[in-house]
Order: structure tokens, then sequence, then C-alpha cells
């Protein structure tokens, strides 16, 4: 670990609710892709450890860089919480859908849960500039 490693994670050690939120958000997204290795699809598990690698990647480079990559995470959050919420709306009111997998995603668990990303999103891109102020 090289000093600009250090100084990130000192600066997530005094930031404990944003490191939290932070790293839930991964680990769902890791446990979601293994999940989905188990089933036999190898996208999830390979577009979250390519986010993982950059994310380790842009730490060694600087603080810059890895608020680009937090930056860029966060955006993937929002269109994916957003995405789901206006699926989840359209199955709610104007055509459900009787598969019991999709009803399972886009039901009120779901949208309870594409919310709390939603706000946990915009949690990290408000507090990311005070967070890493230079």
């Amino acid at each position: 670990m090289n000093e600009r490693q250090r100084a990130i994670l000192r600066i997530l050690k005094k930031n404990f609710v944003y490191a939290s939120v932070f790293g839930l958000s991964l680990l769902f997204f890791l446990y979601k892709g293994f999940i989905y290795l188990i089933i036999g699809s190898y996208i999830p598990i390979v577009l979250i450890s390519t986010i993982v690698i950059l994310i380790i990647l842009s730490s060694r480079k600087s603080e810059k860089s890895f608020k680009r990559i937090i930056s860029i995470w966060v955006t993937l959050l929002v269109v994916w919480s957003s995405v789901r919420l206006l699926f989840s709306l359209i199955n709610q009111f104007l055509k459900p859908i009787p598969e019991s997998h999709v009803s399972e995603q886009l039901g009120i668990s779901g949208l309870i849960l594409s919310l709390l990303f939603l706000s946990g999103a915009i949690y990290l891109w408000i507090y990311k500039k005070r967070i890493f102020e230079n």
C-alpha cells in the first residue's frame, strides 16, 4: 500500500458513514455478482470486478482519480436504481408482469431497495466534495 492509498484510507476512516455507504454498495453488487455466477451468468461479476479493480488502481494513482471513479460508481448507482424504480412503477400501475422472479425484483421490496440505493448514491455524490477536499 503506497502513501496515496494510506491517505485515502485515512480520509475514509475519518468519514465512517461515507465509507460504510460506499463499501456496502460495492459489497451488495459483489454478492449479487456471485449469486448470478452460481446460476450461470458471469456478466454481473465481470462488471463489478472491473469497478473494484478501477477503484484499487485509481487509489494508487491519485486522490483525484479516486474521486473520479467514485463519481462513475455513483452515476451507475443512480442509473441502476432509477431504471429499477421506473420498471417497478410500470409494473405496479401499467402492466403487471406475472412471472414470479420479475414480480419479486419489481415488487415492494425491490422498490424499497431501489430507493435505498438512490438515496445512498445521492449521499455519496453530495458529500464527495466535502470529504475529499484538497
